[in-house]
């Protein structure tokens, strides 16, 4: 239980930071998962945004005195690494790629939304708008991939040899 609002800042910082762990293997895994150009290159341009943000969170855990959650960052590696292995699956599609993304996006814009809040009641504006940054590009990776539905159906569809 965090005994201020530093400290559970502090903590909704380790846990942002495991959560871009996991993304960066996800975004990796799906990336080398898939045949499709579009879908490839949206996956490799999260993955470097991915990267910034990454080191956006351990600079301000940094700020703290504080380092990466060493067992949070291994949860959330291991949760990557077996997605990484299922998306390489012969049963896999373009279209669960497509959901496991639009899922993780969103648990990190909720985790981002708490870390603002978190980080404006603290009166740490530097986190606050290093969260709301992420957040808002959190946001727009979310929106790339609705606007990939169509297209993902199609590709799963033609992948599982049925007519799209």
């Amino acid at each position: 239980m965090a005994d201020s609002t530093e400290d559970q800042l502090i903590a909704y910082l380790k846990d942002a930071h495991a959560l871009e762990q996991m993304s960066l293997r996800m975004t990796e895994a799906a990336a080398k998962a898939t045949d499709d150009p579009q879908l490839r290159d949206m996956f490799q341009h999260h993955h470097e945004e991915t990267q910034e943000h990454e080191r956006l969170i351990r600079e301000r855990l940094e700020s703290y005195g504080e380092s990466t959650s060493a067992l949070k960052d291994l949860g959330g590696r291991i949760a990557a690494l077996a997605k990484g292995v299922e998306s390489t699956a012969p049963s896999d599609s373009p279209g669960r790629l497509a959901r496991d993304a639009y899922v993780q996006e969103h648990t990190e814009v909720a985790a981002y939304e708490l870390l603002c809040r978190t980080a404006e009641r603290a009166g740490d504006l530097e986190t606050a708008d290093v969260g709301r940054r992420i957040l808002k590009n959190e946001r727009q990776t979310a929106e790339k991939i609705t606007g990939t539905w169509d297209h993902v159906t199609d590709l799963s569809l033609r992948e599982a040899g049925a007519a799209a």
